[in-house]
């Protein structure tokens, strides 16, 4: 089967770019519950002409809608109305983050195809067969994996992968970064994404990603048996999909020669390019400077040389390109940030006075400045940043709706009297209509023309939301009917139909509410005190911690030396403190015999109670006979149905992330599915592969940076960057003001080593408080 080039679609005519350049497939999101909320987006009936032209192709295009946001509890009634929606237009996958969501699509929609959406943060051969288990036919991998890790999946996975091969990069892995939540209030896993990871931290941009690129390598990608390579780009304009298809086709099919890539390349850089990377995609070990562009930021444009001089108010530059009056120009200050951009409006060739409307390759060009223009020092790089050339080349053609196969088809029968006329429709799912007009009838003169006259007349339904499918018409007498009255019997059916799926609509709508109802009880019960650790920090304390339960982060320790750490953990903990067991956050597979190992000797040991991040985690413990296992906020238990989902796999308590809001904090703690509350947490606001590009920074303490109005701590911890906030994430006051969850839950598991006693301090204080007693703190070293 050949390869799928799957191409972004933020809207309508975007995606009309993306197949006319050659696209197999679009990915595309609708007016809710998707990760690109401010995308175009489009509305069901544009979805619906859309599909209609898809399907002229042969073979026919695809077309993958993304639900694939984590949806609320007070949601779900929208969610089913529009997956109900959604399943009439029957496109060819639904890209899903939320497992509640998935378990809905797989109860009511079968039919409906699960993909998995790199929101799921799936890494490992693991998680896709986990995912495989639960239904979806397709998973899309995170960006940071390489080829050879993407490779193995593909032969062992049992499922379609889908990746990545260019587009912009999240500093972190996708459906992992709570950075724009907890500091602006817009959840990316919600489509609200603020992109704090473009912002400046102590003048620089120690987390701004350069733009994946694998066309260097798109052979190697290609040869991993990958079933699709999927582009970035829902908030791009249609002129960008454009030329981004358009090059990656031509090379998919080997069409390009050298030259040609290079002019293609610096083409689709006029539209839209910051500077590339590869990535992980031909290994781990890679510098952070091949990743990460800490200087300057955003659109940049395909490089045309460097300011040779300025002078009255004249920027010149020997262009490797033809420029044009009206084309974009950019120059990158030595200060950084974004580059100083203005359009031409006056262009000339050195030496000559006189005003053109285009300079050649090759030559030197002098462009006006704009008065607002700052200082350009020589040898500053220039970028032509929108060239009037490209737009000309890459012209999208509208396309004629009424052409198009639109409506659900109906299969008509007419019954033809002399005194009257009956019409009777139906569908392919079952639902029927009828109608009638009298009418006097009388002998046709053309008795063989009457089944045209009656389809001429019951092809006209356009922009009903039917069409005519099979069209039957008996007439044993030979009866001449009026075109008016034929027109008439057709609205009448076209009304009738209306109404009856109407009725459809609502009964499903009824069944559909009636199936999320849930069962809502008051806890009256005290919460348990979780305490969640690292098992290499241990608290700097005298007396023994006081908690029901401590969780300990594992790691990627050995058995050997998890066991010496427990050792030395029972003697900072109360007795009768239970200790519970979690996972990694992230295993790559090379790393994971060593950490199935590692669980499998622990489970022997008697160890049973363990915590997971991820549907890895999850299958990890249940393959080895783990049946006490609870949930950490990764896991994204947003409603209830996520929630049955989890426990479904085994999950038996849930640890609700911190990116509720009040309102679903009140649904979720009063349904009969054991949760935890976090009350403390210095949260990871990102969770990264890539070392950030901060100057101070190493692989053994946590550094400290400052942004506008905060400050932050980066540190490497288990293999994964973690960025911090300096002041925690802290609600122990309100818990009062909540209804009561089975646990509170206090995690100190990302908190900075120089931030730990502080953090026991707000504990104790904590505890003794809530026991009426002074705030007191003893025992802190």
């Amino acid at each position: 089967m050949a390869i799928e080039l799957l191409s972004p679609a933020g809207g309508f005519d975007a995606a009309l770019a993306a197949f006319q350049y050659g696209a197999d497939a679009v990915y595309l999101g609708m007016s809710r519950f998707s990760a690109r909320a401010d995308a175009d987006n489009l509305t069901t009936d544009r979805l619906r002409v859309l599909l209609a032209y898809a399907r002229t192709f042969s073979p026919a295009k695809k077309i993958y809608v993304t639900f694939n946001t984590v949806v609320q509890e007070n949601e779900l009634s929208e969610a089913m109305d529009s997956l109900a929606e959604l399943n009439e237009l029957q496109p060819d996958g639904l890209i899903v983050q939320d497992l509640g969501i998935a378990a809905l699509i797989r109860k009511h929609f079968p039919k409906l195809a699960l993909h998995a959406s790199t929101q799921l943060a799936v890494h490992s051969l693991a998680g896709v067969t986990a995912l495989r288990q639960l239904g979806f036919s397709r998973v899309v991998l995170a960006r940071e994996m390489t080829l050879s890790e993407i490779r193995e999946i593909c032969q062992r996975g049992g499922t379609e992968i889908e990746i990545f091969v260019h587009g912009a990069l999240c500093y972190s892995i996708s459906g992992l970064c709570l950075f724009s939540s907890h500091t602006f209030g817009r959840s990316g896993n919600r489509g609200r994404c603020a992109y704090c990871c473009r912002q400046p931290f102590d003048g620089r941009f120690p987390f701004s990603m350069k733009d994946l690129s694998l066309a260097p390598i798109l052979d190697e990608v290609a040869a991993t048996g990958a079933a699709s390579l999927k582009i970035e780009g829902r908030m791009k304009s249609p002129l960008y999909v454009a030329c981004v298809t358009d090059y990656y086709r031509k090379k998919l099919d080997h069409r390009l020669s050298p030259e040609e890539d290079v002019a293609m390349v610096q083409d689709l850089q006029t539209v839209f390019s910051r500077p590339w990377t590869k990535l992980y995609a031909e290994g781990c070990e890679v510098p952070p400077s091949s990743v990460i562009d800490p200087i300057g930021m955003g659109h940049r444009g395909a490089p045309i040389g460097v300011a040779e001089r300025t002078r009255r108010s004249l920027l010149r530059v020997s262009t490797n390109r033809t420029l044009e009056k009206h084309d974009g120009i950019q120059v990158e200050l030595p200060q950084g940030g974004r580059p100083y951009g203005f359009a031409i409006q006056e262009l000339r060739r050195a030496g000559n006075p006189r005003p053109t409307l285009s300079v050649p390759a090759g030559e030197t060009a002098e462009i006006a400045l704009p008065d607002d223009a700052p200082a350009i020092p020589v040898g500053s790089p220039v970028f032509c940043s929108s060239s009037q050339a490209v737009k000309r080349r890459y012209e999208i053609r509208s396309i004629r709706e009424t052409e198009l196969p639109l409506g659900t088809p109906l299969i008509v029968a007419v019954h033809i009297h002399r005194d009257g006329v009956e019409a009777v429709a139906s569908t392919q799912n079952g639902m029927r209509a009828e109608a009638s007009c009298e009418v006097s009838a009388s002998p046709a003169k053309q008795p063989g023309r009457t089944h045209e006259a009656v389809l001429k007349a019951f092809e006209r339904m356009g922009g009903s939301g039917w069409r005519l499918g099979e069209l039957a018409v008996h007439d044993s007498d030979g009866l001449y009917v009026p075109p008016s009255r034929l027109n008439e019997l057709r609205r009448q059916l076209v009304e009738r139909m209306n109404e009856a799926d109407n009725c459809r609509r609502e009964r499903a709508h009824t069944w559909f509410q009636e199936s999320l109802a849930v069962e809502h009880v008051t806890r009256i019960e005290t919460p348990m005190r979780i305490l969640k650790f690292r098992l290499d920090r241990r608290p700097p304390v005298t007396e023994r911690l006081t908690a029901d339960e401590v969780v300990l982060m594992i790691g990627h320790y050995d058995a050997d030396a998890i066991r010496a750490e427990l050792d030395n953990w029972k003697s900072t903990l109360a007795d009768g403190t239970a200790i519970r067991l979690a996972l990694p956050v992230w295993t790559r597979d090379s790393d994971a015999e060593k950490l199935e190992g590692t669980i499998s000797q622990l489970v022997n040991a008697g160890w049973r109670s363990w915590e997971v991040a991820d549907l890895s985690g999850c299958a990890r413990l249940r393959e080895r006979g783990v049946e006490d296992i609870t949930g950490d906020w990764s896991c994204y238990a947003f409603n209830h149905v996520a929630m049955e989902a989890w426990k479904d796999m085994g999950i038996r308590r849930l640890v609700l992330s911190a990116e509720n809001g009040r309102e679903n904090w009140d649904a979720l703690l009063s349904l009969p599915f054991p949760t935890e509350l976090l009350v403390y947490q210095h949260t990871p606001l990102f969770l990264a592969v890539t070392k950030p590009m901060v100057p101070a920074l190493d692989e053994t303490t946590a550094c400290k940076i400052s942004s506008r109005s905060d400050q932050f701590f980066v540190e490497r911890l288990d293999d994964l960057w973690v960025t911090v906030r300096r002041e925690p994430y802290c609600i122990m006051e309100r818990t009062t003001e909540l209804p009561t969850a089975a646990a509170w839950r206090y995690d100190f598991s990302w908190t900075p080593q120089s931030e730990l006693v502080r953090a026991i301090v707000a504990l104790e204080k904590d505890r003794l408080s809530s026991n009426n007693e002074a705030n007191y703190v003893r025992g802190l070293q």
